[in-house]
């Protein structure tokens, strides 16, 4: 086994190797998040010793949904570190090399069971900790607790794995969910995409608590009255693969139309706050990620929406619904 360790992940390559080597690759292109970007330079090394080239993606990647789609075209084969594989209509082009965390998480999901007050329990987590969940499960099992893990789905692999656009693996018929992993975003996303109570236990913080909704509702109910007044509105279509949601585009601009707002349909890779600003537009609704929208709009002058809320904007909605991307490799059909 080739296994590189850096910031707490296990990084195997060995597949990735044993491919390059058998199939005679020239040219390998590496790409890795952000959070992961020093161990560039190792993974390099190890695969330089192969005799193929390496050209390292220097942009921003986000997910498995976010592909660098030049360079992938300019190389043999292509490497994906960090997230499991989604766009299956790609993988004949790359190779999706997971990054592990090899913590035991079943100290901090025990200290989780007094937080359950039912009896069958969805049990949910990232790629990091997928490889525990069947310890995790026949360890809540022994507790008295039905624990229970949905999955894989057209954008997950593992059981159990959920995305912060897809949380399918969470809807097997439980009251009250757990989720295993770092942060706030995925535990939120869960809680609001399927109405479930949801207890976050952090194998990293050792912190463990039921997430709360209300003041993040709150907050985004604000955002979606301040779009309610603009007039002219974006609509953001991702070039990124695994994102992409051409006929999920074209229905909101028609909405958007029909209750008199000027509608710009925009085709961009990378939304950042200056590109948007520079649309001169009163606010934007984002197709692409919901993270963009929901983690990340403090960062924006203009509101900025996901598909659901632009639908409470105009009125034709009066639920608040958490935005999911529920196909492999985004919609079919053309800007």
């Amino acid at each position: 086994m080739v296994l590189i360790i850096i910031s707490g992940y296990e990084i195997d390559l060995e597949r990735a190797l044993s491919i390059i080597k058998r199939a005679g690759v020239r040219r390998v292109g590496v790409q890795v998040p952000d959070g992961l970007k020093r161990s560039a330079p190792a993974i390099s090394r190890i695969i330089e010793e192969t005799g193929a080239e390496v050209l390292v993606s220097g942009d921003p990647c986000y997910g498995a949904c976010d592909i660098d789609l030049q360079l992938c075209s300019t190389v043999d084969l292509m490497l994906h570190i960090g997230h499991s594989e989604m766009c299956e209509r790609l993988s004949d082009r790359i190779v999706y090399i997971e990054a592990r965390m090899p913590d035991d998480v079943t100290e901090v999901v025990e200290r989780s069971l007094e937080f359950f007050t039912k009896k069958r329990v969805a049990v949910c987590t990232t790629v990091q900790h997928a490889h525990m969940i069947d310890r995790v499960i026949c360890m809540m099992r022994s507790h008295g607790i039905e624990a229970l893990a949905g999955g894989p789905s057209p954008r997950t692999r593992h059981i159990g794995q959920v995305l912060g656009c897809c949380y399918a693996a969470a809807r097997v018929g439980a009251e009250e969910a757990l989720f295993i992993g770092t942060g706030r975003f995925h535990p939120l996303g869960l809680s609001m995409a399927t109405g479930m109570r949801v207890i976050a236990a952090d194998p990293v913080t050792g912190s463990v608590g039921e997430i709360e909704t209300h003041d993040f509702l709150r907050w985004r109910y604000g955002i979606i009255a301040r779009a309610s007044d603009a007039k002219s509105i974006g609509i953001l279509i991702s070039k990124k693969p695994g994102q992409r949601r051409c006929v999920t585009a074209r229905r909101l601009s028609s909405l958007g139309r029909s209750k008199g707002k000027n509608m710009l349909d925009v085709y961009i890779d990378r939304i950042e706050p200056e590109r948007v600003l520079d649309l001169g537009l009163e606010a934007v609704v984002s197709t692409a990620c919901p993270r963009i929208a929901l983690d990340d709009a403090r960062r924006y002058s203009v509101p900025v929406l996901t598909p659901p809320e632009f639908e409470i904007a105009l009125g034709m909605r009066n639920d608040y619904t958490f935005d999911e991307i529920l196909e492999a490799c985004g919609e079919t059909g053309s800007t």
